[in-house]
């Protein structure tokens, strides 16, 4: 349960920033310059982020208390930790649920949980120097300068209900229609290679923020969704996409998708690695998760190249578990599945708009895809269309 003057002071922060009246709280261009370095990084930095909106509320609520001692063992100290489980993170998960730690604390961190006061020489190692330098000099700023702690939460809100508005806007290259539908501009100038080389180019960027792997498996999920009219899967269920840290053990499920047959068992299903070789160790773990049902085909597939590590182990195993369970077990590239299944497609084009709208369905419910995956995409889109 928030505490009702802490609530009221996140509160307060939040609607002053959503509403833009923030006239009154404005920073240099320095003090700006580190928050929005903190904000950039905010998906990959979710602890720090944490930790500072949880010492400015606490300074905010104790003026008196020098937010930089945020342990109870350090002199004249606090607990941050247990400000933030109680106050912070439950308000972060509720109005910024993609930036919230879902351990509960920022402090849950080796880097951040040092007893040591957080000044400018603090030993942690956030290893982003740039969000390291601009967490301190903040907490310094306030401590030392005596700037006031609003002006810094005020204009983290308003920075991070900025962020999820830009992400937030339909891709610019497809809208949806009447039915619902993505639509993609017809053009002559799109084939099935334009298409496959869009989605290398995705796949591999180098985005320097976690999340890319699952950029390949959002793309066999949208082919799936299209495949579902071909002969083969008439009658058959595509399974919902679970989120990228769901375990199939957990779940009970058997690959990244899943395909069900008329009764609700497995038909087919599809492994996805990325930069990772299918080895006969990753064969065999998927054999283990699919021995005891009786889907007929699972695909294990992958962005590296080559394929496999070792193509005549990993062959006697597929054999194998062919014999001993009658599954076709398919070792292939992500690239050439994908070729595959966009020359089954009556438009192919369409798949854009099909992967366009899981992208940001997926940035809207999960925290794997960034906002940086879904502008790069947008690029790339205007680069062919």
């Amino acid at each position: 349960m928030i505490n009702d003057n802490i609530r009221l002071i996140l509160e307060d922060a939040y609607q002053r920033a959503e509403s833009g009246h923030n006239t009154d709280f404005e920073l240099s261009e320095l003090q700006q310059k580190w928050v929005e370095t903190i904000v950039e990084k905010a998906e990959s930095q979710k602890a720090v982020l944490a930790v500072l909106i949880t010492s400015l509320t606490k300074k905010i609520e104790t003026p008196t208390q020098d937010v930089r001692y945020h342990k109870t063992e350090l002199p004249n100290g606090y607990s941050g930790r247990t400000f933030d489980t109680s106050h912070v993170t439950p308000f972060i998960a509720e109005k910024f649920q993609r930036f919230a730690m879902k351990s509960g604390s920022g402090w849950l961190t080796r880097s951040l949980e040092q007893a040591h006061p957080y000044t400018l020489t603090y030993p942690g190692r956030i290893l982003d120097k740039a969000v390291r330098k601009s967490f301190l000099q903040i907490l310094n700023d306030i401590e030392e300068n005596q700037v006031d702690p609003k002006k810094y939460l005020h204009t983290i809100f308003a920075a991070l209900i900025n962020l999820i508005k830009k992400a937030t806007i339909q891709l610019g290259l497809w809208e949806k229609s009447d039915e619902g539908s993505a639509q993609v501009p017809q053009s002559d100038t799109i084939t099935i290679d334009n298409i496959v080389n869009l989605l290398k180019y995705h796949f591999s960027y180098n985005y320097r923020v976690a999340g890319a792997s699952r950029l390949p498996v959002l793309a066999v999920f949208s082919a799936y969704e299209m495949l579902t009219a071909i002969e083969r899967y008439k009658g058959k269920t595509l399974s919902p996409l679970k989120s990228h840290t769901t375990s199939d053990t957990k779940s009970g499920g058997i690959g990244d998708i899943e395909v069900l047959d008329e009764n609700g068992g497995f038909f087919e299903a599809v492994e996805i690695k990325h930069d990772i070789q299918i080895s006969a160790d990753i064969v065999e773990k998927a054999y283990e998760k699919f021995a005891e049902t009786s889907v007929c085909r699972y695909y294990l597939l992958t962005t590296a190249e080559p394929n496999t590590d070792n193509p005549m182990m990993v062959d006697q195993i597929i054999q194998k578990i062919h014999r001993q369970h009658g599954c076709e077990v398919i070792v292939n590239g992500i690239i050439p599945s994908l070729k595959y299944y966009l020359r089954l497609l009556t438009n192919p084009e369409l798949f854009l708009a099909c992967y366009s709208r899981n992208l940001k369905l997926d940035f809207e419910q999960n925290t794997d895809i960034k906002e940086i995956h879904l502008r790069y995409w947008n690029e790339l889109l205007e680069s062919q269309l």
